[in-house]
């Protein structure tokens, strides 16, 4: 398991702290700015108490329920509240399609549209608007149960405290009448239910005492006859008197109903025997006759016949007063029969009559009971639902009003700061890592080593030249030697010395066979290798080894103007022409300030240089320097522009990749990377070297690639 370096996560850190600060000071910029336009939201909650129970004025008996059930009767509760009937009696008891808040608005493609003189895109048939006004409502209405309690929050949030209290209240009111209506309905339903029932058992009942009346009508003289009893007799001819007074007395009614239906007051008076009517038709008959005698349209014929319309008036009240005494004495006759006929009912009941007559009889009361039970239950339990339904209450009420809230909910100021402190935070750390591992350039000899998963021999310090005397910074390792540059060159140095032991490279050289080539290279121009590939074959020189410095960058050859030597051949043209003794004579040449000979690129090429550097000739140039020095180190071109350090780097025992300081991105030296680990041999290591010198030049291209810092590779 790889260990947490806390100090090299420290040094990043401060590293990237001007990074960390920029994102937490825009985050706060950000919110602090959203904090300020943000309108206000305020919530406000009202309590509703959920009786499990159904509640009751009628009947005071309350049915166990269990713990399950309640908290299922609960939860239902908080659904109901959240549907959509019951915020759509809020929409409409509130207006809320007339509000500007929740009312019906405009989206920004539909103010352009509309701007620019064209149709809207919205919908304004009142259906969809009410739909628009309920799902906006809706978004605004939050249902929760408090915990395991019978509490349900209702809150609403608004932009206006009085405005979220309102219709806070006005959202459990609509519930509460909705359960009550919900309760009332569901009773009247089932009275309705009853209605066609106790019709049914109304004429059940009927059918079952008509049927006992006409059997003992039937066979009353029968029973009589077989009996021999005197008081079945006498109850028999008072029931025969009775009735026919009762169809008497009906007869009489209707002929006087039909009558007074008809306005003839004379025989109407007669019939009813009445005094005051009869005096009221005399006052009819006198007024009649005055009025026979008076022209028509006079002052006389108006009156009197005002006069007679009271006068019928009153002889209407008083018929209908008279006919309801007649109507009244028609209903006692009725009940005087069916009283006898009761009496007739039990006195062969309980008497001694045949007995198939009293079995048949029986079986046709039991039937009767029967049916009069039923009908009685029936409709008692009528009359109960339609009390029910006049007394209904809610099972639920409003144990805490919503008033306006003090303060709003949203925005949460603090808390949006403290959320956007440490969002801003934490953005900019991870902003520092990615800058710092795959974005930005490389800062540190960790960072290098932890991109390249190389060894990292030296990070080359930034210096400056000293006036005229020096040509490059290269020169720091002979003219000063103690200098911080010419000590990061000779820690390279002993890097590669020790990368080579144990290798097949020490071997063969410590036989003395053939010498070692060091490849110097970079992921893009401008980072300072062609300098570095100078330092430290001078620093090696220093260590009296025999060196040679090949600067095989053709393309665009720097060495010459490092050194100030003016070259008229170089490698290019020896490549191109081996077999002449002239190149071969002008090819090596010898530093001025040390023992370093070098092959330089001077001029131009003038065919494809992937092709001379990977060519026979190349080979065998350096199958010689193998021979003639200890140490050859080679000036490729950089990796990504152009091919030609690919076919390079195949010589190297060892490779020295040059990293400009901040500069490389890292995906370059990723990529550069992976080229060296395709082309080198497989026994060649990687030492990577970090150079905090500048380019001193002001242009260089590369096939198409361009970077500010060229003039080569210096």
């Amino acid at each position: 398991m790889q260990e947490i370096d806390v100090k090299a996560i420290v040094a990043l850190l401060r590293r990237q702290v001007w990074l960390i600060g920029l994102s937490t000071l825009l985050v706060l910029a950000i919110a602090a700015a959203y904090l300020v336009t943000a309108r206000p939201i305020y919530t406000a909650t009202s309590l509703v108490l959920v009786d499990p129970n159904s509640k009751s004025l009628v009947y005071s008996e309350i049915a166990s329920v269990s713990g399950a059930s309640e908290n299922a009767r609960v939860d239902s509760e908080v659904e109901i509240l959240r549907t959509p009937s019951v915020a759509l009696a809020v929409v409409r008891d509130q207006s809320l399609i007339t509000d500007p808040e929740f009312g019906p608005k405009l989206g920004l493609g539909d103010k352009i549209r509309q701007a620019l003189g064209f149709e809207t895109s919205q919908d304004q048939s009142g259906d969809s608007l009410v739909k628009a006004v309920l799902v906006r409502f809706m978004e605004a209405v939050e249902v929760r149960r408090r915990g395991i309690t019978y509490l349900i929050a209702v809150s609403v949030k608004s932009e206006s405290p009085d405005r979220a209290a309102e219709l806070s209240n006005a959202l459990t009111q609509a519930y509460i009448s909705a359960q009550v209506e919900s309760k009332i309905s569901s009773t009247l339903a089932a009275r309705d239910k009853l209605q066609s029932q106790i019709a049914a058992a109304q004429a059940a009942l009927s059918q079952g005492e008509g049927a006992i009346d006409g059997f003992i009508d039937t066979n009353l003289a029968r029973i009589e006859a077989e009996s021999g009893r005197s008081d079945i007799e006498a109850l028999r001819l008072a029931l025969t008197a009775a009735d026919d007074k009762r169809l008497a007395a009906n007869v009489r009614v209707q002929d006087l109903q039909t009558k007074l239906a008809a306005g003839d007051w004379a025989t109407l008076t007669a019939g009813l025997g009445d005094a005051a009517l009869a005096a009221l038709q005399s006052q009819r008959e006198a007024l009649q006759r005055q009025l026979d005698g008076v022209p028509i349209g006079s002052t006389d014929d108006v009156n009197l016949r005002a006069a007679l319309a009271q006068l019928d008036a009153r002889q209407q009240e008083r018929a209908a007063a008279a006919i309801s005494r007649v109507e009244g004495e028609a209903a006692a006759l009725a009940q005087s029969t069916q009283d006898l006929r009761g009496q007739i009912r039990q006195t062969l009941l309980s008497g001694t009559i045949p007995s198939e007559v009293l079995t048949e009889l029986y079986g046709l009361q039991q039937e009767a009971t029967i049916a009069r039970s039923q009908y009685n239950l029936l409709l008692s339990r009528m009359r109960e639902l339609e009390i029910q339904a006049a007394v209904q209450i809610a099972d639920s009420r409003v144990v805490s009003p919503a008033l306006p809230p003090n303060s709003p909910s949203y925005p949460n100021k603090r808390m949006a700061l403290a959320l956007a402190l440490v969002a801003g935070l934490g953005l900019g750390v991870g902003l520092a890592f990615l800058n710092e591992y795959y974005i930005g350039g490389i800062t540190t000899e960790n960072q290098l080593r932890d991109v390249l998963h190389a060894r990292v021999a030296t990070a080359i310090p930034l210096i400056t030249l000293k006036g005229e005397t020096q040509r490059s910074i290269a020169d720091s390792v002979i003219t000063d030697p103690l200098s911080p540059y010419s000590e990061s060159i000779r820690r390279l140095r002993a890097t590669i010395d020790l990368s080579f032991k144990g290798s097949r490279a020490e071997a063969t050289s410590a036989s003395g066979d053939e010498g070692r080539v060091i490849v110097v290279t970079s992921s893009i121009p401008a980072e300072g290798k062609s300098t570095t590939a100078l330092a430290l074959a001078r620093a090696f020189a220093q260590a009296n080894r025999r060196v040679l410095l090949i600067d095989a960058d053709l393309r665009k050859p720097t060495m010459h103007k490092l050194l100030g030597i003016s070259a008229v051949h170089g490698l290019a043209d020896w490549l191109h022409e081996p077999s002449s003794e002239e190149l071969g004579r002008d090819l090596i040449v010898k530093d001025s300030i040390s023992t370093v000979s070098l092959a330089l690129g001077a001029g131009r090429a003038h065919a494809e240089t992937d092709q001379l550097l990977g060519g026979e000739a190349f080979g065998t140039l350096l199958q010689m320097a193998r021979g003639a020095f200890d140490i050859t180190i080679i000036d490729t071109p950089p990796l990504l522009p152009v091919v030609d350090a690919r076919y390079l780097a195949g010589y190297g025992d060892t490779l020295v990749m040059v990293v400009r300081f901040g500069v490389t991105s890292q995906s370059d030296v990723r990529s550069a990377m992976a080229m060296l680990n395709e082309s080198k041999s497989p026994n060649a290591e990687v030492i990577a070297a970090l150079n905090h010198q500048p380019s001193s030049a002001k242009s260089y291209r590369y096939a198409g690639y361009y970077t500010d810092y060229s003039g080569g590779d210096a």
